[in-house]
């Protein structure tokens, strides 16, 4: 028996459903659920950091197996044998993404562990980890070189090892799952921050397009910069200076605020469509516009972020009305959305990528003048325009 026919399907679900989950627990239930349900396991649970205590904490299903955690192994330290092999190089003999409890014991069987007690006995450790966990598969989740959790599977219902398309399944289900931790993470700080201090807020907001950038390898920097851009090209629009200086300064911040973010939505995309070597077909490029949607679909539940939502969502709409996600156009497009739009399509334009050298600076501009009035808003450009001649993009 293989794994769950649409188990691919119940991935790209679960993705999305993970991302707009604020509350950790809540996530962790999805998430077992899902392995459970898609791969025919009997259990399955994970080891879950806790950065406050900075230890590792057992989560686990309620699965077919009736998986109890036994008395007294709850919380697991850092110098735990099962956490160790997964964050030191030296001791990863089996490899960084996964930990099969069949090769650890055809391991231990082997000459080579017989003759080096020390190896013997931090393997038979790490197997007694697999046996208080009745695991058969040990996952591991990073964010960065962060060790954020690990996955532990109980047996397949039908007894059989699991193949590589399950175990990719897995790896995948790991990386996303470590997102939308982290994203949970962020917004729990977020609302503990918010009320207290606006330094520790933006400080937040700063994690968050952090984040983005962790998730999509390609745009290293391209949120600071289109951050900058965006507020250089704003402070030159005329029709700013007729408002007044308190409003001014509060849309400002939203802009800032919302060029930081304007990518958020990328979490909740696929990493191998992100950061595809080569152009997207169609499908995929379906499912790269889905982020403007979803990026507002994780902000709205933030009071504060009313104004910056407008940016994150509306900032590939196009000008002519032919852009997404709802082919709004002139100025019913939000001005906030109306500069991001302008500032990420310089930064894209003049950023490398694997398969195209970026633009000069001098040709992305003379693009974006072109698509005046037709791409973008002709009050954005002309001001554009203006930063761009005076040397200060």
């Amino acid at each position: 028996m293989k794994a769950h026919p649409d188990y691919r399907k119940d991935l790209e679900i679960a993705a999305k459903q993970m991302i707009l989950i604020h509350r950790v627990d809540t996530l962790i239930k999805l998430i077992l659920r899902t392995i459970v349900r898609s791969l025919k396991v009997k259990h399955a649970g994970l080891l879950l950091y806790d950065k406050d205590r900075d230890e590792y904490v057992v989560k686990v299903s309620r699965g077919k197996g009736g998986f109890k955690i036994p008395s007294g192994f709850t919380k697991i330290n850092k110098d735990n044998a099962l956490i160790r092999y997964f964050t030191e190089d030296s001791l990863r003999i089996f490899g960084k993404d996964v930990l099969l409890l069949r090769r650890l014991n055809a391991f231990l069987s082997s000459k080579k562990t017989k003759k080096d007690k020390n190896l013997r006995t931090f393997l038979e450790s790490i197997k007694l980890q697999f046996s208080l966990y009745n695991a058969k598969a040990c996952i591991p989740g990073f964010f960065r070189d962060k060790l954020i959790c690990i996955f532990f599977l109980g047996q397949k219902l039908d007894g059989k090892d699991f193949n590589r398309d399950e175990l990719g399944f897995l790896s995948v289900l790991s990386s996303d799952a470590v997102m939308a931790i982290q994203n949970a993470w962020f917004f729990q700080d977020l609302n503990n921050q918010l009320g207290i201090n606006k330094k520790l807020f933006l400080q937040t907001v700063m994690a968050l397009a952090s984040a983005i950038e962790a998730k999509d390898k390609y745009t290293i920097g391209h949120t600071e910069r289109v951050s900058k851009y965006s507020l250089i090209v704003a402070q030159e629009i005329k029709a700013m200076k007729k408002v007044p200086s308190k409003d001014r300064e509060d849309f400002l911040e939203n802009l800032r605020i919302a060029s930081l973010l304007h990518d958020i939505g990328k979490i909740g995309v696929r990493e191998d469509v992100l950061n595809k070597n080569g152009f997207l077909d169609q499908e995929e490029r379906r499912e790269i516009e889905k982020h403007p949607t979803i990026g507002f679909s994780i902000l709205k539940q933030v009071d504060e972020f009313h104004e910056p939502i407008l940016g994150v969502k509306y900032h590939h709409e196009r000008y002519d009305g032919k852009g997404y996600p709802e082919g709004i156009k002139g100025k019913k497009i939000p001005l906030i959305a109306q500069i991001i739009a302008v500032a990420d399509t310089f930064d894209a334009m003049t950023s490398d990528r694997p398969y195209r050298k970026g633009l000069s600076k001098e040709e992305a501009a003379r693009v974006i003048e072109e698509n005046k009035g037709k791409q973008f808003s002709p009050l954005i450009v002309d001001a554009f325009l203006r930063v761009y001649k005076a040397g200060k993009l």
